[in-house]
């Protein structure tokens, strides 16, 4: 068996674990379970079915309620605002600065700056509220299936600007929305492919334009996404326009959803 260091990322959702092994990287994915302990027993018996571990660090949920020792093992936690920061820098392998707009069950900004990573704020709209409303209005949970679902849905539910006035406002596009899920009058038609569709749209154009608006303030031209949010297609095309929108860059890296768990390994 050979020897490896594994990170881990314990979210809302999913529990994200990295591991490395000569400098090579593999990723894995587990249920978070409600009780962090579980989660943790879990993974380390996943991993310890093909590799013995030599060390583990850990960020996110609660892994501050974590004990030093684990079943023989020592228990690194990281802090994970620097997480983010470090993991975002070493998997998109940008030399400048950036922001990075984490994107899980709720959402987080922090910049990159100088090697340091500075937590900015955030919102509590994410992929949580996508699958909560979705099954509250759809009855609906699955994310592949929400996601099939939002790119054959209408936005009758919506208010877009040329809907509701006569004239442009500043210089957005008359197809922006004026009001998300505000059309009363249409709330009794909606299909699930409507609601899946419009919900997607409420979450992500308000997290791009909190990213937008957060990278300029902070004078950073780059946003690099993290987080599974964006597998949903029409969550990454919205944040993609509105971002690129306000003249600033975005980049996608591969294996995304593993940089805060990767993030634990730096430094």
């Amino acid at each position: 068996m050979n020897n490896v260091d594994i990170g881990i990322d314990f979210g809302i959702t999913n529990s994200d674990v990295v591991i490395c092994s000569n400098n090579n990287f593999s990723y894995k994915s587990l249920r978070s379970e409600k009780n962090i302990h579980l989660s943790l027993n879990n993974i380390i018996k996943t991993v310890q079915e093909e590799s013995k571990i030599k060390s583990i660090s850990v960020t996110g949920g609660k892994h501050l309620d974590l004990p030093d020792n684990f079943d023989g093992q020592k228990i690194v936690k990281k802090n994970e605002i620097d997480c983010i920061g470090f993991g975002a820098k070493k998997i998109s392998q940008l030399d400048s600065n950036f922001l990075v707009l984490s994107c899980g069950s709720g959402t987080a900004c922090v910049a990159y700056e100088n090697e340091t990573a500075t937590h900015l704020g955030g919102t509590g709209l994410g992929g949580g509220t996508i699958r909560g409303l979705c099954k509250l209005a759809a009855q609906i949970d699955d994310p592949d299936e929400i996601d099939d679902l939002s790119k054959k849905g209408s936005q009758i539910g919506d208010y877009t600007l040329k809907d509701v006035i006569s004239g442009p406002i500043g210089n957005l596009p008359e197809d922006s929305i004026a009001v998300h899920l505000g059309n009363l009058d249409m709330m009794d038609k909606l299909e699930k492919e409507d609601i899946c569709r419009s919900i997607i749209y409420l979450v992500a154009t308000n997290i791009a334009r909190l990213a937008a608006t957060t990278a300029l303030a902070a004078k950073l031209n780059k946003i690099v996404v993290v987080g599974r949010s964006p597998n949903y297609s029409l969550y990454k095309e919205i944040l993609t326009k509105w971002i690129e929108f306000s003249g600033l860059e975005v980049v996608y890296p591969e294996n995304r959803e593993f940089a805060t768990a990767l993030g634990t390994l730096e430094g």
